[in-house]
This record gives structure tokens, C-alpha cells and sequence, in this order.
């Protein structure tokens, strides 16, 4: 008995020791994770620009070519939602200060839809705020999950996520990624796909109305008003697509603009902000070489449309705070 007790302990303390090795080559590794949350150790002290939103806000803005002048930050991470911008607006708000211009990126997606927490993949997506927010903070808290995600991390990543970061691809799989060019053969079935992803899943209730998220909608209302209470300029942001993307969605989804487009004269009409739509811009709309798919701006893309934003509201405006 005390034979076979031994070999289970044994047994024990050496599977926790494999995880732990695996834990810490994983984190030894992914020193730019695969959801980019381990920026969020390197913030400015005080911004002078950045933005929030989702994938959209994470692949369109680029500031390399202003980092010289101004701290800059893109608090963006993939399929975000507004709830969750201003929740890291919560956690990170002693950042941003007087006059720091705030992009707000506006998906197709952000205003529509069920709630976050009912839609597929919420928690697998939903474990990397353990590592940037306070518990108070995160959705539908486990106390269990947290203890996984920053003792054994190893363990809280999907296999191919974890693969991919042990063999050295983490940091480069998205970089590539960022880098590729949307080719127009592509753009339309990708356009499909996006519209179906971003405009119907998850939008409609049984007697298929269009569902009007207003969860997301309310943190939009409180992200403007915390800006505006720090004293920073909240500017709403649509970012540039291919115009596969919105002749798709011209297509297929009869009233989306209308309702897209009503939310958001409300919402500029009840807190004054600014609204800029990038989304048919002819500058970019046929431009394949600046997007890596047809809703998401490539590097080249982004620097590109950072430029336009500092030319035609930060700098024409007079918002720009140059380092001292």
C-alpha cells in the first residue's frame, strides 16, 4: 500500500513538474503573445494618442512613424468589444490625461448582437483579460481559470496556440501576418466569410430582428464620458475595408446601414464627439496592396491610414502634444 501511495505521489509531482517546465518554456517564449495582451506592460506613463477597439483597431493603426513626437498605445485586441475597451479604459485610465486624443474604433459588429458572454468561444477568449485586469473587471470571473492563466499558462492556451508558441511562431505568425497583401481573387469569398462573421452570426433574434446590443452601446456612452472626464478628445473611428466588404454587406443585409449609421448619429448628437467613416474611403477601398484581407489594413495599410488620421483631425485640429 505505502508502495503503490509512493508511485501515485511520485506520479503526481511529476506531471506537475512537466506542466510547470512546459509553463515556463511557454511564457520563456511568448514574449509577444499571440493576443498581444503582453503589451500592456510597456504603456507610456501618459499618452499623447491611442486607440481601442478590435481587430480592426488592432491591425489599422500603426504609430512608428509618429513615436519620435508622441506615446502612442493601441489598446486594441482581436474581436474586442466595446465593453471590454472600456473596461481597459477602467483599468488603465491613469494613462491617458488632459488632450490625449482617444480613437475609438466602430466595427460593423460592435453595436449588434447577443451578449458577449452567450456567444461561441467567449471563454476561451475571454481568459486573456486574466492576465491585463483585475478580477472586478473581467466577465464572468473564475477563480480557477486565473489560477491556471498565471501559474500554469501552459494549460489555459488552446494546443494549436500552445504548439505554435513552443516552436517559435507566436510573435511571428502575427507579424507575418500583419504583413501579408489582400489579393482581389480572394477579396470576395474573404468578404463573405467576414460578412457573415461580423453581421449576421449571432444578430438576430428568433423572428429574425436585428438585435441591438445595448451592453456595448451603454460602454460606448461611458468610455466617451470617462475621456471626457480625464480631459482626453474620444474621437469615433470606422477604419477603411476593400470594397468587397461593404458592397457585401450592401448586398445582403437590408437595413444595416440604416440602423448602423442611426445608432451612431445618436450617439454623436447626445455627447458631441466627432465621427469619422473610413469605411468607403476610395483611397483605400480598391487599394489590395494596403490590406492583408478585406476588413483588415496590412502594416503598410496602417501606416498609411495613421498618417491620414494625424493629417486630417489630429494635427488639423490642433489636438497634436509633441514630447517636450
Amino acid at each position: 500500500m505505502k508502495k503503490f501511495i509512493r508511485n501515485i505521489l511520485v506520479l503526481i509531482i511529476a506531471n506537475v513538474m512537466a506542466v510547470e517546465a512546459v509553463s515556463l518554456a511557454y511564457v520563456k517564449l511568448d514574449r509577444e503573445d499571440s493576443d498581444y495582451t503582453n503589451k500592456f506592460a510597456y504603456i507610456p506613463d501618459k499618452l499623447q494618442i491611442c486607440n481601442f477597439g478590435s481587430s480592426h483597431g488592432l491591425y489599422g493603426y500603426n504609430y512608428e512613424d509618429i513615436s519620435h513626437k508622441s506615446d502612442c498605445f493601441n489598446f486594441a485586441l482581436v474581436s474586442q468589444t466595446l465593453s471590454y475597451d472600456y473596461r481597459l479604459f477602467q483599468n488603465y485610465r491613469h494613462h491617458i490625461d488632459k488632450g490625449t486624443v482617444v480613437f475609438i474604433t466602430i466595427s460593423y459588429f460592435s453595436l449588434f448582437g447577443i451578449p458577449e458572454i452567450n456567444t461561441d468561444g467567449f471563454v476561451s477568449k475571454n481568459k486573456r483579460y486574466y492576465s491585463i485586469l483585475p478580477d472586478d473587471l473581467i466577465k464572468e470571473y473564475d477563480l480557477l481559470t486565473d489560477l491556471f492563466v498565471h501559474y500554469f499558462p501552459a494549460l489555459s492556451v488552446d494546443f494549436f496556440s500552445l504548439v505554435k508558441t513552443l516552436l517559435g511562431r507566436s510573435s511571428d505568425f502575427n507579424d507575418e501576418n500583419w504583413q501579408e497583401t489582400a489579393l482581389q481573387a480572394d477579396a470576395a469569398a474573404d468578404a463573405k466569410a467576414a460578412y457573415e462573421r461580423h453581421i449576421v452570426n449571432n444578430k438576430y433574434d428568433d423572428a429574425g430582428n436585428r438585435i441591438v446590443n445595448e451592453e456595448e452601446i451603454m460602454a460606448l456612452y461611458d468610455l466617451i464620458e470617462g475621456c471626457k472626464e480625464k480631459g482626453a478628445i474620444p474621437i469615433l473611428i470606422t477604419t477603411p475595408y476593400l470594397r468587397e466588404y461593404t458592397l457585401e454587406a450592401e448586398k445582403n443585409a437590408d437595413g444595416f446601414f440604416d440602423g448602423f449609421y442611426s445608432v451612431i448619429r445618436q450617439v454623436t448628437a447626445d455627447t458631441g464627439v466627432e465621427y469619422y467613416d473610413y469605411a468607403f474611403d476610395k483611397r483605400f477601398s480598391d487599394k489590395y496592396s494596403w490590406f492583408m484581407d478585406s476588413d483588415h489594413l496590412n502594416k503598410e495599410g496602417a501606416r498609411n491610414f495613421t498618417d491620414i488620421l494625424m493629417q486630417e483631425i489630429v494635427y488639423h485640429k490642433g489636438y497634436a502634444k509633441a514630447k517636450g
